[in-house]
């Protein structure tokens, strides 16, 4: 009778126990980001270096292909979509980081929730993604980057980023969460980055040809990347976005779900 009742006055509270956590659970995250370089400088840096090197290379020979004639407007999303999941690792190895200190088997014992257990390294990427994304979009208005719509545009795109990289984020969540180990969650990135090269890469969609292009109609990545440059380049308008948005909308959905069972699993088992 008395194991009832302390589970009838311990369980109501949990939820808010939960809300009031995930703020300091998330701060503290995002410390561990700071006191972690690769995960906050790595995916900037690299993405910012190959967008130096693919714009001073290529935008003398493919210029005339690309729309207004800048180059900054092709090379610039793909940056920002190889950032969002290689960026996309955070939230797993934040995960695989706590499994192995044993933090995470303490606030395991806590009364939150364990879903703020999972948000709460998500929303720490989201911010840290955040922030990537706008500097790599800051080094390309600097670089000649002059969307069509201004600063609407711009603001679009680093959503756009944060939408997609949102999934990854889940994703890469999910297997740390599974596994507890840092090589699978890289295993998450080194499957899309390839994908990355089967799209229209270095050049707009229409100047693909033969084997390439029939590569990029199926590549899952190509709508999203499409739809970033369609941001850059022409009226809102003129663009079909929506294909791009359902490839981000079916990732985020994915990560959910993975994430579900993750967390779900370790609930039951405990380890």
């Amino acid at each position: 009778m008395s194991t009832v009742t302390t589970a009838d006055t311990a369980g109501p509270p949990a939820a808010p126990k939960s809300w009031a956590a995930l703020g300091p659970l998330t701060a503290r995250s995002l410390k561990s980001c700071l006191r972690t370089p690769s995960l906050l400088l790595s995916p900037l840096l690299t993405s910012a270096f190959f967008m130096i090197i693919y714009e001073g290379q290529l935008s003398s020979v493919t210029a005339a292909a690309t729309p207004g004639g800048r180059y900054i407007d092709v090379v610039l999303p793909l940056c920002l979509l190889t950032t969002a999941f290689t960026g996309g690792a955070t939230a797993g190895q934040l995960f695989v980081n706590d499994i192995g200190s044993g933090y995470h088997a303490r606030l395991w014992l806590t009364p939150v929730g364990r879903w703020a257990l999972l948000a709460a390294p998500v929303m720490a990427g989201v911010v840290v993604l955040a922030a990537q994304a706008a500097a790599l979009t800051g080094l390309g208005l600097l670089l000649g980057l002059d969307p069509v719509t201004g600063a609407p545009a711009i603001l679009a795109i680093i959503s756009a980023t944060v939408l997609l990289g949102t999934g990854f984020l889940l994703l890469a969540g999910a297997v740390g969460l599974h596994t507890g180990n840092s090589s699978a969650v890289g295993s998450v990135t080194l499957v899309f980055f390839p994908l990355s090269f089967f799209t229209a890469t270095f050049v707009p969609r229409d100047q693909l040809g033969g084997w390439m292009a029939h590569a990029a109609d199926v590549n899952p990545l190509t709508p999203p990347l499409e739809a970033m440059r369609g941001l850059l380049t022409a009226p809102w308008n003129e663009q079909n976005l929506l294909p791009g948005a359902l490839v981000a909308l079916a990732i985020l959905v994915t990560g959910a779900a993975a994430a579900h069972l993750a967390l779900t699993r370790r609930t039951r088992t405990g380890v």
